[in-house]
Parts: structure tokens; sequence; C-alpha cells
């Protein structure tokens, strides 16, 4: 089974579209599955959201690697639009078009872990920015992993149940942002 994250997105653009041509399902998801492990930098973000802009005929490919330009904007710039526009000032208007559509990816983007927008990670949980299915790590004591799974209130305080990474038991912790915060990207 090749690793399809060695490939230059170009080439599997090529053989995404003979994948949807010869309707090959298990080449199609190879592919799509490693759009994101594929190295995003400042010197080829234009160029892969050019190549999205190309593929724009096979739409699930198209929208993975815009979304692998936008994530990899969102990190860089920590969802500063305004310094990944700044970025984006010196490239050629031709490719207006192109920079639009990364830039209201980076803004319309929902965290998958959070479901926020901006991500919230390294922002304590709270009551009010609880997600269910989410990870949260103790920073203070190694960064253990804890998947949320259900707010519980006891008279006036908050705790939550988790599932720990370690073992996948559900335990009680208490909800304190100083020691449980988020751990997207």
């Amino acid at each position: 089974k090749p690793n399809w994250k060695d490939f230059a997105l170009s080439f599997l653009a090529s053989l995404y579209y003979l994948a949807e041509k010869y309707n090959i399902k298990e080449l199609r998801d190879g592919i799509m599955a490693s759009i994101p492990e594929h190295e995003v930098s400042m010197e080829n973000v234009l160029d892969i959201a050019i190549l999205a802009e190309d593929s724009i005929l096979h739409k699930p490919f198209s929208d993975a690697v815009y979304d692998a330009a936008a994530t990899f904007l969102r990190i860089e710039f920590k969802n500063r639009l305004d310094q990944a526009l700044q970025f984006f000032t010196e490239a050629n208007e031709v490719h207006a078009v192109v920079i639009f559509k990364v830039m209201s990816r980076m803004k319309d983007a929902i965290c998958k872990n959070c479901q926020q927008s901006p991500c919230l990670t390294n922002v304590g949980i709270t009551e009010d920015n609880f997600v269910a299915g989410a990870e949260v790590i103790d920073p203070t004591i190694g960064g253990w992993i804890v998947e949320l799974v259900e707010l519980v209130t006891q008279g006036a305080e908050f705790k939550f149940k988790g599932k720990w990474s370690e073992d996948g038991k559900i335990y009680k912790f208490t909800l304190n942002p100083e020691y449980y915060v988020y751990k997207c990207v």
C-alpha cells in the first residue's frame, strides 16, 4: 500500500481524477486521507491553493486541499486574518479568487476538536465552552489527555465526566480552566 503523503499534491490531483473516472474508492479514499498530512509551508501555500482551484471540478479533493492551506495559515498566523492578508499582498492579482477562497476558509473554519472559530487551543474549559467529544489536557501533570464526555452540575459546582486516554475509563473531574485546556490542532 503506497504512502500517499510522499507524492506531490499535483500528482495526487491527477491520480484522484483517475480514481473518480474509474470509480476506485480505495484509491480515492487513500488520497483524501493523505491530504492533511502533506507539508504546507510559507513557500508553497499559494501553490497549494492554486492547485485546489485548478481541481475545482473534483470538489472533495479541491475542498480538502483548500482546507489544508487554510489550516496551515490559521496555525501560522494564529487565526489573525490581517496577518494572512498581509502575507498575500505580495501575490499576483491573477490569484485574487484563490486568495479570497483561502481567506474565507480561514475565517469560517471551525476547529474539529473544540467546535469553535477561532479555535480554543490552550484555553481552559468552562461551562460555557464545554464540548462533549473534545480532547483536553492537564498541562500541570504531564499533559494527560482526557476526552470530554458530559458536563455535570453538583449544586453550585461544575464537574465533568471524561475518558482518560491512559486506560479508557470514564472519571469525574472538577471543571477548572486552570487545570484542563483544549488540545486542538
